[in-house]
């Protein structure tokens, strides 16, 4: 373990419980952290960081003699215990609509069982079926041992660094050349990207839900989208060709331009190529 790292245990707002990890005691990691939304977004784009994207893939470990581990399958079995379990709650769930234990009992369970924000206002029988299907099943496996996330994610080969809880794969510099290319790149515009999103967000304070993740999304991507055509229209479209979009129509879309932009865009860059 680095001397800037402790042994700590961390609630993890996903799993809705304590789960073990070594954390960093950085102050810009813990302020991060800590903010309800910004948490699991990449600081230089809308994309998630690595750190969240390991949080939705925990796994359960036995200890064994030694200080050894070992990781404990998600058996048939396991899923169904959890499902006869969310039968179970779903059950008392409809009846508590009906009123059958009270008032409250509904909220309650809501309360108990599910995100509020991630149910969106729908306290329907099937969305609590949805959230309580994933967290029976989270819990029914960690009861074989102890609930952990994997030190690194599927993609990476053994030994690679931990996932970052500050970027993307696609801006993590220590993930790749093309990676440290994108960080170099939109690391100098970082206080402009931050900029745009906080205007975009002023400029539909009366129409955008900040209780919505996916707004919150398509606020960062927004963002992220002007800040290219700011750097370099071209350069944006550039990008867009080469990844296979050739549609016109797409490409203003994408970037939030007139078709004009692009068709401009794409002449200079066939005079560029033509005089090269």
């Amino acid at each position: 373990m680095k001397k800037n790292e402790k042994a700590s245990s961390t609630y993890d707002p996903l799993l809705q419980m304590l789960v073990r990890e070594s954390d960093t005691s950085s102050d810009r990691i813990r302020s991060k952290l800590s903010s309800q939304y910004d948490w699991g977004f990449c600081e230089l784009c809308w994309r998630s960081t690595e750190y969240a994207i390991s949080m939705a893939a925990p796994k359960v470990f036995k200890r064994l003699e030694r200080g050894n581990v070992k990781a404990v399958p998600l058996t048939n079995s396991m899923r169904i215990d959890a499902q006869e379990k969310t039968a179970s709650l779903v059950a008392r769930y409809e009846r508590a609509l009906k009123g059958e234990f009270g008032k409250y009992e509904a909220s309650r369970m809501l309360g108990r069982y599910c995100d509020w924000q991630e149910l969106r206002g729908d306290f329907s029988v099937e969305a609590f079926r949805d959230h309580v299907e994933r967290r029976m099943l989270v819990s029914t496996w960690a009861c074989q041992g102890e609930l952990m996330r994997p030190s690194a994610l599927p993609s990476h080969p053994e030994g690679a660094s931990r996932p970052s809880k500050l970027y993307c794969e696609a801006h993590n510099p220590r993930r790749s050349d093309e990676a440290r290319r994108a960080y170099q790149r939109d690391r100098r515009f970082a206080l402009e990207y931050e900029d745009l999103i906080a205007k975009i967000w002023s400029q539909g304070a009366a129409v955008l839900p900040r209780w919505d993740i996916e707004t919150w999304v398509e606020v960062r991507k927004t963002a992220y989208s002007q800040l290219q055509i700011l750097k370099s229209p071209t350069s944006s479209v550039d990008d867009l060709l080469n990844q296979g979009i050739t549609n016109q129509a797409e490409i203003a879309r994408q970037l939030g331009v007139s078709r004009q932009a692009v068709s401009a865009a794409i002449r200079r860059r066939a005079r560029k190529q033509s005089s090269s």
